[in-house]
C-alpha cells in the first residue's frame, strides 16, 4: 500500500470483540457474553460510587491541566504502586503512568525490544499481544499455561534476551493462575539464566483474584541482576474506569539507579507517543487510594464476589453438561476449549445463529462472566453443549 510502512498489515481491520458486541445489541433475544467490562445484573455497565463521587470533587483546572510529567504525577505513581504491591516488594520500584494496561504493555515492549527480538506469551491469550508483536516486527513464541514446563522451556530456549508476558492471576481469557510454588520455579529459572530476562506481568485483573493470590509478589525480592520485573496495571478494570484510559507500568529491579533511568527513558518515549495521560483521572485515583481506600475496596470485593457467583454457575454446569472448558481459578472470563480453530469457528457461528454471542480466541470461545447476568449465565453451558 502506498505511503505506509511495508510491514503494516493492510487487511480490513475488524475488532473481534466490538463487532460481535454490536451484533448482540441488535438482537432482542441475545445472550450477550461478549464485553470484558463489569456489568450489573441488569446488564448495564457497573460503576463504583467511590470513583464517581471522586469525579465530583475534581476541580476544572485538574481536568483541564496537563500532567506534571510525561511519566505521570508523583502522587498517582506512588499511590498506584503502593496499592498494587501492598508492601510485599522491598526492592527499588518505579512507576510510569500509561494509557491503560494496553499502554503499559506497549511501553514495555517498545523500551525493551527491537526488530527481530522475541516476545513470548500464552498460546491461549489476549489477541493483542500477537498484534503488537507483528506490527513492530517482533518475533513471537507461545507457551502452554497448563503445561508449566513449556514456560520454563521458553526461558531456556530464547536467544539473547527473554521477554516473557505472564498474565496471572485472572488470566485473560482462561482465568488461570500460577501457584506460589510455580512462581518460585519461574524466578529460580530466570535467576539461573545467563541471559537478560524480562518478566512482564500483566496484572490487569489483579483486584478480582482470589484472596492470597498476591503472595507471590514477595518472590520478586529474590531476583538476580539479570532479571527485570515489569507489571502492567489497568485502572480500567480495577476502578471500572474504562474510558479514562489510565494505567501504569511498574518497574522492579535490584538497582535503584537502573529503575530511575528506566523511568527517565520511558518519559522520553511517551513524550513522543501520547505525550502524557489523563490528569483528572490520575488526581481522582490518587485521592481514592489515599483517602477513601476502605470504601473503594468494599465495592471491588462486592464485584469480585458477583463475578465468582456467575463463574461458579457456568463452571459447575459445564462439568455437568460435559462441555470442555479450560481450568478456571478467577477473573473476568471462562473459556470453552477446542482442539482446533475450524471447529471453534463452526460452533461460534452456530451460537450466534441461536442468539448466543461470545468472543473467539485461539483454541477457545470466551464467555465474559464479568458482564453476563446470573439469569443469563444459568443454563448457558447446557445450551452451548447442545451446539458444540
Amino acid at each position: 500500500m502506498k505511503f505506509v510502512k511495508e510491514s503494516l498489515d493492510t487487511k480490513l481491520f475488524v475488532d473481534g470483540v466490538f463487532s460481535i458486541a454490536d451484533k448482540a445489541k441488535k438482537d432482542p433475544e441475545a445472550i450477550n457474553a461478549v464485553i470484558g467490562c463489569l456489568c450489573d445484573e441488569e446488564g448495564k455497565l457497573l460503576t463504583y460510587n467511590t470513583v464517581f463521587e471522586g469525579e465530583k470533587r475534581l476541580q476544572p483546572v485538574q481536568r483541564a491541566s496537563y500532567a506534571k510529567s510525561c511519566a505521570g504525577n508523583d502522587d498517582y505513581n506512588e499511590a498506584i504502586r503502593n496499592y498494587i504491591l501492598e508492601g510485599k516488594v522491598t526492592l527499588p520500584a518505579g512507576t510510569i503512568a500509561t494509557a491503560g494496561g494496553t499502554g503499559a504493555i506497549y511501553t514495555a515492549m517498545h523500551m525493551c525490544l527491537q526488530d527481530g527480538d522475541t516476545m513470548a506469551f500464552p498460546e491461549v491469550s489476549w489477541g493483542n499481544y500477537r498484534i503488537m508483536a507483528d506490527e513492530n516486527l517482533i518475533r513471537s513464541v507461545t507457551y502452554d499455561i497448563y503445561d508449566f514446563e513449556s514456560l520454563l522451556k521458553v526461558i531456556d530456549e530464547t536467544e539473547k534476551k527473554a521477554f516473557i508476558i505472564i498474565n496471572s492471576p485472572c488470566e485473560n481469557p482462561c482465568g488461570h493462575a500460577y501457584t506460589y510454588e510455580e512462581w518460585e520455579k519461574i524466578i529460580d529459572k530466570a535467576n539461573s539464566s545467563d541471559k537478560e530476562i524480562i518478566l512482564l506481568c500483566d496484572m490487569a485483573y489483579i483486584d478480582y483474584a482470589e484472596k492470597g493470590e498476591k503472595e507471590f509478589f514477595e518472590l520478586f525480592n529474590k531476583i538476580s541482576d539479570n532479571v527485570l520485573i515489569l507489571m502492567a496495571i489497568s485502572t480500567s478494570k480495577s476502578f471500572s474506569y474504562y474510558g479514562e484510559r489510565l494505567g501504569a507500568l511498574l518497574i522492579i529491579s535490584k538497582d535503584q539507579k537502573y529503575v530511575d533511568n528506566f523511568v527517565n527513558i520511558g518519559a522520553r518515549l511517551l513524550r513522543t507517543t501520547w505525550s502524557n495521560v489523563n490528569n483528572g483521572a490520575m488526581c481522582n485515583v490518587a485521592d481514592i487510594l489515599n483517602n477513601h481506600l476502605d470504601e473503594f475496596k468494599n465495592e471491588v470485593e462486592e464485584s469480585r464476589l458477583l463475578i465468582k457467583k456467575r463463574a461458579d454457575i457456568f463452571v459447575n454446569e459445564a462439568k455437568e453438561a460435559g462441555l470442555p472448558i479450560y481450568e478456571y481459578k478467577s477473573g473476568f472470563f471462562v473459556t470453552i476449549k477446542f482442539d482446533d480453530n475450524d471447529h471453534r469457528d463452526e460452533v461460534h457461528e452456530r451460537l450466534m445463529n441461536n442468539h448466543i454471542y461470545t468472543v473467539k480466541v485461539n483454541k477457545g470461545i470466551r464467555i465474559a462472566v464479568c458482564s453476563t447476568p446470573v439469569k443469563a449465565v444459568t443454563g448457558l453451558a447446557k445450551k452451548i453443549k447442545e451446539l458444540y
